[in-house]
């Protein structure tokens, strides 16, 4: 078995062989491929001894090939074996129908079985080396997880995803908490982060073997609905939480008016009481400076005797809370 450029007029197209059926948008998709990065996956032949090539896998590719003005292809080559050659050309279309996961993870270790290298797995099925391993170990999943693959109930992002956690309990943990919850494959790609998140704690810290076992479903579930806040740090729902570009001022002004006020609702609502009686002061004050206002002297004090302000209906904590506000303006902080 060996890769090289081969001349496109020397391949031999068999009349009688499997053939996976294109949509016009993957015909269109593997056009713009080729076009802008080239043959990333060479196609699939057999040496016929006399210069010439038997095609395998790879008709769409050469097709298109031709149409673009292609002289030579990129190929792998292996010996003329009329069982492997059959067993190749059936296992490639198999891999690109809509067959379910497990079928193809099936036809991938048959082949094996019957002396097919890696590399002509992936030539077989357009895919690079990497794929073909990671369909060859869905073999090694239990039972429940095969079925669950053949049923839809879990997709191969689902086990690409749980597989990153590198452990088999921690890997079985994940794919349960798929099962029970129905979880999508971006809700196992957050519970995986996080889980990692909390390994890496651990393992930096000298203490992994503090580290708890993998979370229940139960657990796990509480794990992905809920996210931590990175100003007041409660747990609350992850469909409340954004990341919204912030500078370092603006999050340092939310942090301290947190610390000050408390409970991020609470405080939101003071701070709209203070700012309102804080400009509602700042318009009285306007107004007594433009409007001079004419006030009856009461009975029983001399003329001239200076008046207290009176504060009526004004009540005590907004006072201070509107001192509060001016501080912090003061301090360049709002």
């Amino acid at each position: 078995m060996r890769v090289e450029e081969i001349p496109i007029d020397k391949i031999i197209i068999p009349e009688h062989r499997a053939r996976a059926t294109f949509s016009p948008e993957q015909e269109a998709e593997l056009r713009a491929s080729i076009q802008q990065h080239g043959f990333t996956v060479p196609i699939l032949v057999a040496d016929n001894g006399d210069g010439t090539y038997t095609l395998i896998d790879g008709e769409h590719r050469i097709r298109i090939a031709r149409e673009l003005g292609y002289e030579k292809v990129p190929a792998v080559i292996t010996d003329r074996d009329e069982k492997r050659i059959h067993l190749l050309n059936i296992l490639a279309n198999t891999a690109r129908g809509q067959q379910n996961p497990m079928d193809v993870a099936e036809a991938l270790l048959r082949a094996k079985e019957a002396g097919a290298t890696e590399e002509e797995l992936a030539a077989a099925t357009g895919h690079d080396i990497r794929w073909v391993r990671f369909y060859l170990t869905l073999n090694d999943l239990p039972d429940e997880y095969k079925e669950a693959l053949r049923q839809g109930r879990l997709k191969v992002g689902h086990i690409k995803e749980c597989m990153r956690l590198m452990e088999p309990v921690e890997i079985d943990a994940c794919l349960q908490s798929v099962l029970v919850h129905d979880w999508t494959v971006s809700v196992t790609k957050y519970y995986v982060d996080q889980r990692l998140a909390t390994i890496r704690e651990y393992q930096e810290k000298g203490e992994i073997e503090n580290l708890e076992p993998p979370p229940t479903p139960e657990k796990a579930q509480e794990i992905v609905m809920y996210g931590e806040c990175m100003v007041c740090h409660r747990k609350v729902p992850r469909n409340q939480l954004s990341m919204p570009t912030i500078c370092d001022d603006c999050r340092t002004l939310l942090e301290y008016i947190v610390s000050q006020l408390g409970d991020p609702r609470e405080a939101l609502q003071t701070c709209y009481n203070a700012l309102s009686l804080y400009f509602d002061m700042l318009r009285q004050q306007k107004q007594a400076q433009t409007q001079p206002i004419f006030r009856m002297q009461p009975q029983g004090v001399p003329a001239g005797t200076p008046q207290q302000p009176q504060q009526e209906g004004v009540d005590q904590e907004l006072l201070d809370l509107a001192r509060k506000l001016m501080l912090l303006k003061k301090a360049g902080l709002i």
